[in-house]
């Protein structure tokens, strides 16, 4: 049979994972302008081959949809690729120490009273095991501002010129939670900030658009070669930020397409006004194109897995004397979110304790009873820690989990000493595949590596990837299920599974090339396979040199 239009670009030879409905595997594609127009064998795609055709053997290598990344902060994983923020992650910054020589790097290369920003340590991989405090930071810096992020996102040591610019003395511990501005034991501030007192700190920070442009363009190839051609943007710190971006995507200059949340991390009254703010405007979740468009509206409901400071049913395993954070009441998520609603909009929320995931079941519970909508798709982002109960709540009103099986092979060891027993329902991959429950999967990036293979290697093999100790196997799921929480899956979460997320005739042709069979390796070595190649509508957009 001869077609009417020949193929911009084929593909033959190949291990073809379609995610389609039935998970087909077949060898050939077919791409004109943006979108596929076959999808079969090698026989049947040689009649899509004309002399401006170009022809690429996959030489049995796996071809896949682009992964859709459910949920990252792309924005704040961009930010440390060109120094605007200092990394300090566990493979740069082992100790406290190396934090301090980052930072002496830094002042030589800023003016006094400028501001300097590092982002990643984690304590628990620290020589020291500790959080550094404001003397570390003062010895090295003493006329600069010093914000130093750790990598959850939530908690941050800043130094006594910060303190000042934040105006915060010991007495004003009494305005937050408890924990959020940590004292000594003879009631001095430490320096230690989390959750409310972080929002606040992050405020004082300022940046330069074409900072923010450069590292945007840098983030668009890092996550590129990783084979991600859609990201869930998790927020960041404004609206400064996403104007950049929205504009680098809308001009071409960022290829990864952007599903932008409702959400900025400059504490809790912050994020209440920057949600109400868009209500304001009439816009609502779907605005946009295919590149860039509006997502959820996002709270924040507590803390941290891995700190931590997320707020469980019972007490941390390790220490129950442990502060949780909990950063809203039920009514006043009721409140806003019925509003988010109402206005149009998807409704997420960070939740990652049992507790936390609870009072959001409850909100959406609430909303959808009162305010019934049609494919709302509610989502719940993390949804860490869940019970049997839960899971049938979840089930029931169509909640979306954007689990995070990444965080398992980085957090492992720590997981089991906070939380016992209950690691086996913490990002139950596998329970919410048996109850059918559609999932989704991010890697929160930069709360840890983008990589999507290493979130697939952490749902496949639940354990350490540092030492190897495993953390909720019962949860385990196969190599095509979690490919499938990170494609297919992640389209639904955005309402674009029609136009993306697995490879059938109609679709953007988002696809990318890997380096071997990912269904025939050995699944300890799937962490490390590498992308050949990424197309975006059609397009090159990265390619592995040798």
């Amino acid at each position: 049979m001869k077609v009417d239009i020949y193929a911009d670009i084929v593909f033959f030879n190949g291990r073809v994972i379609t995610v389609n409905q039935n998970d087909d595997i077949v060898t050939a594609v077919a791409v004109k302008g943006k979108e596929i127009v076959y999808v079969g064998d090698d026989l049947g795609i040689k009649d899509y081959i004309g002399e401006k055709t170009r022809v690429v053997d996959v030489k049995g290598r796996t071809l896949m949809p682009g992964f859709v990344e459910a949920h990252s902060h792309f924005m704040l994983a961009s930010i440390l690729l060109n120094d605007t923020v200092i990394p300090i992650d566990y493979k740069i910054c082992g100790s406290i120490r190396e934090i301090k020589e980052k930072i002496k790097g830094a002042v030589r290369k800023r003016k006094p009273g400028e501001w300097i920003v590092l982002q990643g340590y984690d304590q628990n991989k620290l020589e020291e095991m500790r959080h550094p405090n404001y003397s570390d930071l003062d010895e090295v810096a003493p006329d600069n501002p010093v914000w130093c992020v750790r990598a959850d996102l939530h908690t941050g040591v800043c130094n006594s010129a910060a303190l000042k610019i934040a105006g915060w003395t010991k007495e004003s511990a009494k305005d937050f939670q408890k924990g959020e501005l940590d004292l000594d034991e003879s009631g001095e501030l430490t320096g230690l900030v989390k959750e409310e007192g972080f929002g606040y700190m992050n405020a004082l920070v300022s940046y330069q658009d074409e900072q923010l442009k450069e590292a945007f363009q840098l983030g668009d190839e890092a996550f590129l070669k990783v084979g991600i051609t859609s990201v869930h943007d998790a927020g960041a710190y404004g609206a400064q930020f996403v104007k950049v971006l929205q504009t680098a995507c809308l001009s071409g200059d960022v290829h990864v397409r952007v599903y932008e949340m409702i959400y900025r991390m400059l504490g809790k009254n912050s994020i209440k006004e920057f949600i109400y703010e868009h209500i304001k405007t009439g816009l609502h979740t779907g605005i946009g194109n295919d590149h860039y468009k509006l997502g959820p509206a996002k709270l924040l409901i507590d803390g941290s897995s891995s700190a931590p400071s997320c707020s469980t049913k019972q007490p941390y395993s390790h220490n129950p004397d442990i502060p949780q954070i909990i950063n809203w009441t039920q009514e006043e998520m009721d409140q806003i979110f019925t509003d988010a609603h109402l206005a149009g909009f998807q409704m997420t929320a960070h939740c990652i304790g049992d507790n936390a995931v609870e009072k959001m079941v409850n909100t959406i519970e609430k909303v959808l009873g009162k305010y019934p909508r049609e494919d709302a798709r509610p989502r719940i982002e993390h949804c860490a820690m869940i019970d049997e109960e839960l899971l049938h709540r979840i089930k029931k009103l169509g909640i979306i989990p954007i689990s995070n099986p990444g965080l398992v092979a980085f957090n492992a060891k720590d997981y089991n000493r906070y939380y016992g027993d209950r690691v086996n329902n913490m990002f139950s991959c596998k329970s919410y595949i048996e109850k059918g429950i559609i999932s989704a999967a991010g890697a929160d990036a930069p709360c840890m590596d983008v990589n999507p293979m290493i979130g697939i290697w952490g749902a496949v093999q639940r354990k350490d990837i540092v030492n190897g100790e495993e953390c909720g196997i019962c949860q385990k799921i196969s190599v095509l299920d979690a490919i499938r929480m990170f494609t297919i899956n992640g389209a639904y979460a955005s309402y674009d599974e029609k136009i993306k997320g697995s490879i059938e005739v109609g679709k953007l042709a988002d696809l990318i090339v890997l380096e071997e069979d990912i269904l025939e390796s050995e699944p300890d070595h799937i962490k490390d396979i590498l992308v050949d190649q990424t197309y975006v509508d059609g397009q090159l957009v990265y390619e592995r040199g040798e």
